[in-house]
């Protein structure tokens, strides 16, 4: 088991078993803290429910999210990325991956908050947590649609910075998608676009 924010590297091994766990701090202005933990095979019924829960209706007019959608493709995303399982009072409140593309490059694969959650901070804080954990990786990017603005808002206030066009159907979904990095090489914190 590991837990973030105990030490430099953010991570500190605990068990063998595989399992890994991460926890904000406790003193977040009084709110309970985070509790992530590395999603196993085991967790497949629970990782449906909440991509589920965030990925919108059939009749919605912009689908923002492209959700999980069977245990096949929940298993491969198990299998391929680390994916984290948020916990807060120990309730399911959302879930935060990434994949290692390369030993300088990582991909943040997904990031959600159940729908009853949303607006608590809690995306932030997860997102934080795991790009402590990544701070040594020289490039961090994601895509999101161009229309979700409460992502772009976060993504942005972490310096993710827009790199190239927006890119039509990425997902094969029919919704576009934009693509986000955080290079710290290109981009060092705080400084301007380039």
């Amino acid at each position: 088991m590991s837990v973030l924010g105990t030490d430099d590297s953010g991570f500190e091994s605990r068990r063998p078993d595989h399992m890994e766990e991460s926890q904000s701090s406790p003193e977040r202005k009084g709110k309970p803290a985070l509790l992530l933990r590395r999603a196993t095979e085991a967790d497949m019924e629970d990782f449906m429910a909440l991509e589920k829960a965030v990925t919108p209706n059939e009749g919605s007019r912009v689908k923002t999210y492209s959700g999980i959608e069977n245990l096949e493709e929940a298993r491969k995303e198990i299998a391929e990325n680390e994916i984290y399982l948020v916990y807060k009072e120990g309730r399911l409140v959302g879930s935060v991956a990434f994949q290692m593309k390369t030993t300088d490059h990582a991909y943040i694969s997904g990031l959600v908050t159940h729908p009853d959650f949303q607006g608590q901070g809690i995306g932030r804080e997860a997102l934080g947590l795991v790009l402590e954990k990544l701070k040594n990786i020289k490039k961090v990017d994601l895509v999101t649609h161009p229309n979700n603005e409460r992502s772009l808002k976060l993504y942005t206030s972490f310096g993710f910075k827009q790199e190239g066009e927006i890119m039509p159907n990425y997902f094969g979904d029919g919704e576009p998608r934009v693509r986000l990095v955080l290079d710290w090489v290109k981009y060092p914190p705080n400084a301007s676009a380039v």
